[in-house]
């Protein structure tokens, strides 16, 4: 019986499949050298400016108790939408909510300014799950695109002297649009 030997790989074959690994390895150090390096920036976890150590278990609790209480009081939710809209300057098409899970009514006062002196608006207190689809303000903008402040302050009344105090108050911004 005749012995059958394979045939020997070319030397073109043998050149090409090198050629093909050698481009291979060029692509991935490529790519390896041109990824973003790691420079502290990502995915890193970090405290707030104001966050504190605390080692004597008293201070934890007292830190734990107070988180509690003010989950307990709630936070100010708001629904609302950011833009709202005017033909005039003055009346506005919008819509803000004092959420149906605040616990506190609330009422807003609205700027146009970054500084807070140009009051535009000031609310009655709005209830829980109640708010406006449209405002008036107390003096007209101009055409264009504003940015205002508004002002969210939740309130409670004291039992015990019937007066209102400020529980909560938070600033936000949206846009007011005046058509030309």
């Amino acid at each position: 019986m005749e012995e059958k030997k394979a045939p020997a790989l070319s030397n073109k074959v043998v050149i090409a499949a090198a050629a093909v690994i050698v481009a291979a390895l060029a692509v991935v150090a490529a790519l390896l050298l041109t990824s973003k390096k790691d420079n502290g920036n990502s995915a890193a976890i970090g405290y707030a400016a104001e966050a504190t150590v605390m080692l004597e278990q008293d201070a934890l609790q007292a830190a734990f108790d107070e988180a509690l209480k003010n989950a307990a009081e709630g936070n100010i939710g708001l629904r609302y939408q950011n833009d709202a809209y005017s033909d005039n300057g003055v009346d506005f098409k919008c819509r803000i909510i004092n959420s149906s899970s605040n616990i506190y009514d609330m009422f807003l006062t609205i700027y146009a300014d970054v500084e807070l002196t140009d009051q535009i608006f000031l609310s009655g207190l709005v209830p829980p799950g109640s708010g406006f689809e449209n405002i008036s303000l107390e003096h007209a903008l101009d055409p264009g695109d504003h940015t205002v402040y508004v002002a969210l302050t939740q309130v409670d009344t004291d039992e015990e002297t019937g007066e209102q105090v400020i529980k909560h108050q938070v600033m936000h911004t949206m846009d007011f649009h005046v058509s030309e």
